[in-house]
C-alpha cells in the first residue's frame, strides 16, 4: 500500500540552517514525486515531506514544518478546499503551482490565502528561483492579473468609504447568474431546482460554485455582495 506521505531527512535538520524546507502536495504520485526530484537538486531547497492532499498537509505540519507548501492548483475544489485548510492551520505559507493565469484564477486563489502562485507556463529551470522569490515576498504577474487585483482593491476600498461601483461578477456561468438572482429572493434550493427545472444536486453544485468564486461562504451574503456592487447579475 502506498504510504500518503514521505518524510525526508531534512526534516530533523535544526530551523537555523539555511535551505528553504518544502512540502508538496498533489494527488498525483509521479508528478509530487518527480517536483520533489527537481527540488532536491538545488543545496537551497530541502524537500520535507510529500502529500496526496491539504488534509494531511495540515495534520502533518507541526511535524514537518515547512517554509512554503506548495499545492498543485488542480487540487479538488481548488481554492475552497485551500480555503478550509488555513482555517485550521492558518500559519502555512501555500504556492500553488500550475496555476493558469486568468484573472479570475489568481484572484481566486489569492483570496483563498495563498502567499503566490507559479502559473503553468513556468519554466521547471525556473521553478526553485519562482519560489524562493515568492517566499521572499516577490511574485511576478501577467499585466492583466495585475489589473484585476487593483480593480479588486478599488471595490473593496469604494465599499469600505461607503461608495459603491459597478463591478462584474467573477467568471459567473448564465446558469449561476440565474441561481444568485433566485438566492437574492430568499429561495431555498429546492425552490431554485423547482424554477430552473434542474435537479436538486445539480443546483447545490451551482450554490456551492457560486459561494467559491464570490469568495463568501453564506448564501444571503451572495445578494449582498451584488447589492454592494449596485447591481445583481443578468
Amino acid at each position: 500500500m502506498e504510504a500518503h506521505v514521505t518524510l525526508h531527512p531534512a526534516v530533523v535538520l535544526s530551523r537555523d540552517v539555511w535551505p528553504l524546507h518544502i512540502a508538496v502536495v498533489s494527488g498525483v504520485r509521479f508528478l509530487r514525486e518527480a517536483l520533489a526530484e527537481i527540488l532536491k537538486r538545488d543545496p537551497l531547497v530541502s524537500v520535507v515531506g510529500l502529500c496526496t492532499d491539504l488534509i494531511e498537509v495540515v495534520a502533518l505540519h507541526p511535524i514537518l514544518q515547512p517554509d512554503v507548501v506548495l499545492v498543485d492548483a488542480t487540487i479538488p475544489e481548488g481554492p475552497n478546499a485551500l480555503r478550509r485548510a488555513l482555517d485550521i492551520a492558518p500559519d502555512m505559507r501555500i504556492v500553488t503551482f500550475a496555476v493558469r493565469e486568468t484573472e479570475d484564477d489568481i484572484i481566486a486563489w489569492a483570496e483563498a490565502g495563498v502567499i503566490g502562485y507559479i502559473p503553468s507556463t513556468a519554466a521547471l529551470a525556473d521553478f526553485v528561483r519562482l519560489v524562493m522569490n515568492i517566499h521572499s515576498g516577490e511574485q511576478v504577474c501577467s499585466g492583466r492579473v495585475a489589473a484585476g487585483l487593483l480593480r479588486r482593491i478599488a471595490l473593496s476600498a469604494s465599499r469600505g468609504n461607503g461608495r459603491y461601483t459597478t463591478f462584474p461578477a467573477p467568471g459567473l456561468t448564465e446558469r449561476e447568474r440565474l441561481v444568485a438572482e433566485l438566492l437574492g429572493i430568499g429561495l431555498s434550493n429546492k425552490e431554485i431546482a423547482r424554477r430552473l427545472s434542474i435537479s436538486l444536486a445539480t443546483t447545490k453544485s451551482h450554490v456551492h460554485s457560486l459561494l467559491g468564486k464570490l469568495n463568501v461562504r453564506r448564501r444571503k451574503q451572495v445578494a449582498d455582495y451584488f447589492r454592494g456592487c449596485g447591481q445583481f447579475p443578468h
